[in-house]
């Protein structure tokens, strides 16, 4: 075991989860350059077990926020660090897509399409409000406003307010959704907000959580199951992207996505004294391969205006999109590794890591 893993509270458990959650979160972005096109009922199915790994994320951060912070809180330098970690590598990554999206992108832009911008400096402001730049890099203008937030968050633990604010913040995300394109960082917030609170209480409560998973983690699955299959045969494939008060369908993917969150975590829990080398190799190394990855799964896309780059379209399926995820998120470790080499302790406020 190594040394990490020997420090007091240190959970492989979730460590392991963290190493599975970017797996989910690279797969999101690989199914276009894997061929798959998503039209028959099996395919709608897998889909809507397969997207929406953002709530594995966010649940991990809140649970992280009371595991790891809760007793040693320090606002200030806990702003600090994510500023420095997160943002501004968020920013350094997104910059060069920027200065291309203003000078170089075909027409109609992105940020002409959107927000029907043309001045150059408003156009960079979108691109870092909204984290348009590159796909995925939407999370971190929502993830720093919930980095934010994290004295209410301190203030709920210990009011014990957790859960009274979580269930009905989760219904209604149910209803609003995530956001078109997910350019609206607030009402992603509000989508992914109650998920956070829930990772945070179960920390808090994990004497009383894990028990309870641990005895119905089967009855939870079955369930998630069933909301992805009624998800695909009523309403269709993945995650419906509205205006936050246009009225639709409930969202049931986010149910689904937390039942399928607390069945992983009840499986890994039973492995607790195990440690698993490739996912704690991921979970090191997982803010980095989050940052990377997009640089390798969409650039090609917006330069050439083609989803089908490879000529694969049509060709694909959940295990061609499997194998995509695996070579993207191997091929985007080595680049960690190798930046991590070259620039040493330096590499975090480039890649986070």
């Amino acid at each position: 075991m190594s040394t990490a893993n020997k420090k007091k509270g240190f959970l492989n458990s979730i460590n392991h989860f963290r190493g599975i959650a970017i797996i989910f979160i690279v797969m999101a972005h690989c199914y276009r350059p894997a061929g798959w096109q998503i039209e028959t009922l099996s395919d709608k199915f897998w889909f809507n077990i397969m997207m929406n790994g953002t709530v594995f994320f966010v649940f991990i951060s809140g649970f992280l926020l009371h595991h790891v912070f809760y007793h040693r809180w320090d606002y200030k330098k806990y702003m600090s660090n994510k500023t420095k970690y997160v943002f501004l590598p968020y920013l350094l990554l997104s910059l060069p897509w920027i200065i291309w999206h203003i000078t170089a992108a075909p027409d109609p832009t992105l940020h002409a399409l959107h927000a029907e911008i043309t001045e150059p400096f408003t156009a960079a402001s979108w691109y870092v409000i909204t984290g348009r730049a590159l796909t995925a890099y939407w999370y971190i203008p929502m993830g720093m406003m919930l980095f934010a937030l994290s004295p209410i968050v301190m203030l709920l633990i210990k009011k014990n307010w957790l859960i009274i604010f979580s269930v009905p913040l989760f219904l209604l995300a149910m209803y609003i959704h995530r956001p078109v394109s997910n350019l609206n960082a607030i009402q992603s917030l509000v989508y992914f907000l109650p998920i956070y609170l829930i990772g945070v209480w179960s920390s808090a409560h994990r004497d009383k959580l894990f028990p309870f998973i641990d005895k119905y983690w089967l009855l939870m699955l079955i369930t998630a199951v069933a909301l992805a299959y009624i998800q695909a045969y009523f309403y269709g494939a993945g995650v419906l992207n509205k205006a936050a008060f246009e009225h639709t369908v409930p969202d049931l993917m986010l149910p689904q996505k937390l039942l399928l969150n607390f069945v992983l975590l009840a499986i890994l829990n039973k492995f607790e004294h195990v440690s698993i080398k490739p996912l704690q190799k991921l979970a090191e190394v997982s803010f980095a391969i989050y940052f990377i990855h997009p640089w390798i799964t969409t650039p090609w896309w917006m330069i050439y205006n083609s989803p089908d780059l490879l000529g694969l379209a049509g060709q694909g399926n959940i295990l061609t999109t499997l194998a995509v995820t695996l070579l993207i998120t191997f091929i985007s470790y080595v680049i960690a590794i190798l930046i991590k080499k070259m620039l040493n302790k330096r590499s975090r406020y480039l890649i986070g890591w």
